[in-house]
């Protein structure tokens, strides 16, 4: 696509020569001639320059230029006039404006400008991708939603100290990816995380597998054995599913906690140990505690910083980009010609609950790359499972949509609404805020199934997640509403 240029001067000689130039130079070009075309023009489309008369009918071109920076900020502004003189120039400079061309203009003097101010507007757009997509995946994590991000920030602040972590979710959420995040970007990085699962180790074994043990400790230990907690000395222990260790190991890791010192099984000797300790659970700590699962003291030691990973339900923008990055990959690793996901399947794939979360939306994925082959993964090469929850939300939004209209008195005529809103509207309401409104009301119509609210907008459902996302709607307090009711 060619570049586009703006030119704005009350002087059609000028603003004929200079269109010819560009034109001929291979730029796209459009004209205008006074201040307010120049706005209308800068809302109708994207430039990637913008050449400026300084005395316009309307109003001063240097004036301009900070409304321009307003309205289009990475348009680099060049000023052209016929009254040049070095303190224009420096409040031009100034104000924001890129270059400044006096007339009579010389052509291959413009020429030079105007490349170089598109070189620097691309380089700026790069950056904001750079910047953009950097929000959405940060380590192997991905995801835009305003939940993502406070934990981003959270990771940011966390991470470059030595206090201990607890990240709670359920399973599927990615605490581990979590975990990796914050030792990545720890002064630890240099070493590998040590990791231990409490769940998958019998209870019996785990003291031996956390501390170690010494030759003959116990039956069958036949030479001497370093622990998890001595291999992460300079490092990071991860222990994930900490409210599945036996109540009778707990304390002698709240010890270790306590002082980072600890006996080998059968040993005599204090081990001392510089361990930072990240530590994850699938259950509410709290409720662990109530239970007898965890010790209220032990909980207290490792909740120093909490990351609360919300499931995918409650964050539902984020799945197209997570389903499409799955895609990507084993497109890649199978040899399959998998490009996209087509908008039907992404309207499917958001409306599912995922109670497997992450981990199940990627088995998803990665089911229908292995059984098809196809540059559109489409809707019927989705699992059973999730088609039958789409057409189950289908049934029930249309039953409700009935009886909804059964009870709903029918809409007064043109005349008849005409005579009753006789009155003119006073002010005229911003796009965006009658936007907001509509999709308000529709979740709330809805009961916050984002699937039958995009349906009755007339947008696709992965649209309207990112709306949703952009403007900071709860789905989560648009379903309780609905429980309450």
């Amino acid at each position: 696509m060619k570049n586009r240029i703006l030119i704005t001067d009350d002087d059609e000689t000028t603003r004929l020569l200079l269109e010819t130039h560009l034109k001929n130079s291979g730029y796209e070009v459009r004209c205008e001639e006074s201040a307010a075309s120049l706005r209308v023009a800068l809302t109708e489309d994207d430039f990637h320059a913008l050449l400026l008369d300084i005395n316009l009918p309307d109003g001063d071109g240097i004036e301009l230029i900070e409304e321009v920076k307003e309205t289009a900020p990475s348009t680099p502004v060049i000023m052209i006039t016929a009254h040049s003189s070095v303190e224009r120039a420096v409040e031009a400079m100034r104000r924001g404006a890129y270059d400044f061309c006096p007339k009579p203009i010389e052509l291959n003097r413009l020429t030079v400008s105007v490349k170089n101010a598109i070189e620097k507007y691309m380089l700026q757009e790069k950056v904001t991708q750079f910047e953009r997509a950097k929000r959405n995946q940060y380590c192997e994590m991905i995801g835009g939603s305003g939940a993502m991000q406070v934990i981003y920030h959270i990771i940011d602040n966390v991470s470059p100290t030595n206090a201990n972590v607890l990240i709670t979710g359920e399973s599927g959420t990615g605490k581990e990816l979590v975990a990796r995040a914050v030792h990545q970007l720890s002064s630890r990085r240099a070493k590998e995380m040590i990791d231990v699962n409490c769940a998958a180790i019998p209870k019996d074994l785990l003291e031996s597998e956390l501390f170690g043990h010494e030759k003959n400790a116990f039956t069958g230990a036949a030479k001497r054995n370093t622990g998890r907690c001595e291999q992460a000395h300079q490092s990071t222990l991860f222990l994930d599913e900490i409210t599945e260790m036996n109540m009778n190991l707990q304390p002698k890791l709240l010890r270790f906690l306590q002082d980072r010192s600890f006996y080998r099984v059968g040993g005599k000797d204090k081990i001392n140990v510089d361990v930072r300790v990240i530590s994850a659970s699938n259950r509410d700590p709290l409720e662990a505690i109530q239970q007898n699962r965890l010790r209220e003291d032990l909980y207290y030691r490792l909740n120093v910083v909490n990351v609360n990973i919300p499931p995918l339900r409650d964050r539902r923008e984020d799945i197209p980009e997570i389903a499409e990055m799955f895609l990507q990959r084993y497109a890649k690793e199978t040899s399959k010609s998998f490009q996209e996901i087509s908008s039907s399947a992404l309207e499917v794939l958001c409306d599912y609950d995922w109670p497997g979360n992450v981990r199940q939306l990627q088995n998803c994925v990665h089911q229908c790359v292995v059984l098809y082959d196809s540059p559109t993964l489409e809707v019927e090469m989705l699992p059973e499972i999730i088609r039958k929850n789409a057409v189950m939300e289908s049934v029930l939004f249309e039953k409700e949509s009935d009886e909804h209209a059964a009870s709903t008195p029918a809409p007064a005529s043109p005349a008849t609404a005409a005579k009753v809103e006789s009155k003119p509207a006073t002010k005229v309401r911003p796009l965006i805020e009658m936007e907001q409104e509509a999709i308000d009301e529709a979740l709330e119509m809805t009961h916050g199934n984002v699937a039958a609210a995009a349906t009755a907008l007339q947008i696709s459902t992965a649209t309207l997640y990112r709306k949703i996302r952009d403007y900071g709607f709860q789905i989560k307090k648009y379903k309780e509403s609905a429980l309450e009711a």
